[in-house]
């Protein structure tokens, strides 16, 4: 039987992942990318703040997932079993499950860009996709799979087989949080699907989607009643709003109101108020998943204010919409 890891067995990754967050960008260094003149001039920075040479770059998005990349390459070094950390990836492993149903409805070779950071072979996955083993996958899967299958070959309702995989997504990193016996990721995952069934229930609020949309949705959580958030959604936007004021995301409610890319921020921030203590912890899983969710709020930004550069939006509507970071 093997020995329960102690908080001081991480002390090695805890130093790896000190050291690393020097390298993340501070809020002085986001006001500069703000600040740059041009789209290039903002790719420029990252370059020279180490994210990587822009030779041969045709794409932002490319970019800064080869940069991610590295993130998660360091985490897998340095930790002796990188499955404590299924539950921030297993989004991956579903984002690739999505894109690859896709191409099989289609009929068309394997276009899409999969991601390999993931908790399973996405290559084992993406070919059982693609050849309809849908037993092989892994047994959570089988069944969201089979049934946004069934939706995109009988209505081609793309939205509906996205919002079923969804859903088995955000139910996944609900149960690997539980399990994982950190409460940063448990905090982490309830936020992730408290936050997403919010989203989806304004979304279906406002798009008048039926009962059986909205159900096939909604995943359970323990700060959010799912059933009662469906009720809501078929009366309206302002009886979501009115039953958030009452809960722990009040405030996501007032920034809601205030404006849609307030609340999209206000979504994300909550996360790193999960982490924000991890900074203070010298041992333990947390602070490697605090250095996680740091990497990705800094890739958010910057994926936020290159998209901003290029359609040239000014720096006030980008300073409104840039996540808050981890240092």
């Amino acid at each position: 039987m093997s020995r329960k890891k102690r908080d001081i067995d991480y002390a090695y990754a805890v130093a790896r992942v000190r050291a690393n967050e020097l390298t993340l960008l501070s809020e002085a260094d986001m006001e500069q990318l703000i600040e740059a003149d041009s789209y290039s001039s903002a790719m420029q920075k990252l370059s020279d703040a180490g994210w990587g040479d822009l030779d041969g770059v045709k794409d932002y998005a490319e970019y800064l997932e080869n940069y991610f990349a590295g993130t998660w390459q360091l985490i897998s070094e340095v930790l002796t079993d990188v499955h404590e950390l299924d539950m921030l990836l297993i989004p991956n492993d579903m984002q690739n499950l999505k894109a690859a149903l896709k191409s099989l409805v289609i009929n068309d070779e394997v276009k899409e860009v999969f991601t390999q950071s993931t908790v399973y072979d996405a290559e084992s996955l993406i070919s059982a996709v693609l050849e309809k083993r849908f037993e092989d996958l892994p047994d959570f899967m089988q069944q969201p799979a089979k049934e946004a299958y069934d939706v995109l070959t009988s209505t081609a309702n793309g939205q509906k087989a996205d919002a079923i995989i969804d859903k088995a997504t955000l139910e996944r990193m609900v149960k690997l949080g539980a399990e994982s016996g950190s409460k940063t990721l448990q905090e982490l995952a309830e936020r992730k699907c408290a936050t997403a069934d919010i989203k989806i229930a304004l979304r279906c609020a406002n798009t008048h989607k039926p009962v059986d949309f909205i159900k096939s949705s909604l995943a359970e959580c323990s700060t959010i009643n799912a059933d009662h958030l469906c009720e809501l959604a078929l009366q309206g936007e302002e009886e979501i709003l009115d039953y958030l004021a009452g809960t722990a995301y009040a405030e996501g409610a007032a920034k809601y109101r205030e404006s849609t890319s307030a609340f999209e921020k206000w979504c994300d921030d909550i996360l790193m108020e999960c982490v924000n203590q991890a900074r203070y912890t010298a041992f333990g899983i947390d602070p490697v998943v605090a250095y996680y969710i740091a990497r990705d709020a800094e890739i958010k930004s910057a994926r936020i204010i290159l998209s901003a550069k290029k359609n040239g939006l000014s720096n006030d509507v980008i300073r409104e919409r840039v996540r808050t970071l981890y240092v």
